[in-house]
């Protein structure tokens, strides 16, 4: 299934931070065939061509010289880290590497839209079952929601305080083919297809199955950042989301009925998190209003989608 979307022809040039990530490449397959003119700058890159720029996010130099070339007219910035041994590397990267990104910007000149990716995690225990909306006061619960919450204040500095066109999108639980097995429902389907591909029963093992949250699929999401860039106000936060919450044992259930071995679930204390939170569910009614966007993959399509993707790799 393929996002689609028209980006204001004026704005040809796409620099894209993190570009080899889960969302950066689905960001970029979604690009392409537009022929727009994208740029990327990884530090996982291994091969250099005019187009791919290596290098830390907090490396200066490199981004000064990824900009000068690119001369984009859009930065999309997506360079971040969901997990870590040490705590220090969530603010290295998304605190300190954000600042570069912009002092990098301001000294090439260039003045393009910048949509840096937040995260939903600064809302930590949110409301309940209401909807949570862009209003509502965040509240960190973890390093690496708090590292997200002061990216927000580093990149809205270069608005206000030198007028960049910056915008921050709060994207929600992430679906879709190439999620991080970090994640429950690719870890789920992780197992699923090993199962599978030994010919032997399923043992999946789990955490706490209650918890319900606001999954939106990867292809729509990157489409969601495009509009943001296309249509969305400078110094705006955007929530990503579908707006409804389900069960991560619902998740399982589908994964579950599409797997071609007996499943078997084990809760695994290792795997059940303290500071997990019930139920999170965002409101996408300023994103909608602003934009027009709205999820278009179904979380079960999206599961399935998840599930072969994982399949093609074992192959």
């Amino acid at each position: 299934m393929t996002a689609g979307w028209a980006i204001d022809k004026t704005m040809q040039r796409v620099l894209i931070t993190g570009i080899s990530g889960f969302v950066g490449s689905s960001l970029q397959s979604s690009l392409d065939p537009l022929q727009y003119e994208v740029y990327g700058f990884d530090l996982r890159f291994e091969s250099h061509n005019d187009r791919t720029f290596a290098g830390e996010i907090t490396d200066r130099a490199a981004l000064v010289k990824a900009i000068r070339k690119s001369r984009p007219d859009i930065v999309f910035h997506l360079a971040g880290v969901l997990k870590a041994e040490l705590f220090e590397t969530f603010y290295n990267v998304h605190v300190l590497g954000t600042s570069v990104l912009f002092e990098a910007i301001m000294e090439t000149g260039q003045r393009p839209r910048v949509v840096v990716a937040g995260s939903s995690a600064v809302y930590g225990s949110g409301s309940g079952k209401r909807p949570i909306s862009e209003s509502f006061k965040p509240r960190p619960a973890t390093h690496y929601a708090v590292s997200k919450l002061t990216q927000e204040l580093v990149a809205f500095r270069y608005h206000t305080s030198f007028d960049l066109p910056v915008m921050c999108v709060r994207t929600f639980n992430l679906l879709g083919p190439g999620l991080s097995p970090d994640l429950a429902p690719a870890a789920f389907a992780r197992q699923i297809v090993q199962a599978e591909k030994e010919g032997l029963p399923a043992k999946i093992f789990t955490g706490d199955l209650s918890a319900r949250r606001d999954y939106v699929d990867v292809r729509d999401a990157v489409r969601a950042y495009a509009l943001v860039a296309e249509r969305g106000s400078a110094g705006q936060i955007y929530n990503v989301c579908s707006g409804r919450a389900i069960a991560i044992r619902e998740c399982l259930r589908i994964l579950s009925e599409q797997a071609r071995v007996p499943i078997e679930t084990i809760l695994d204390p290792a795997r059940v998190q303290n500071n997990d939170i019930p139920i999170q569910v965002g409101s996408a009614d300023k994103i909608r209003k602003s934009t027009g966007w709205k999820p278009k993959i179904s979380t079960r399509q999206s599961l399935l989608d998840l599930l072969n993707n994982c399949r093609e790799k074992v192959k």
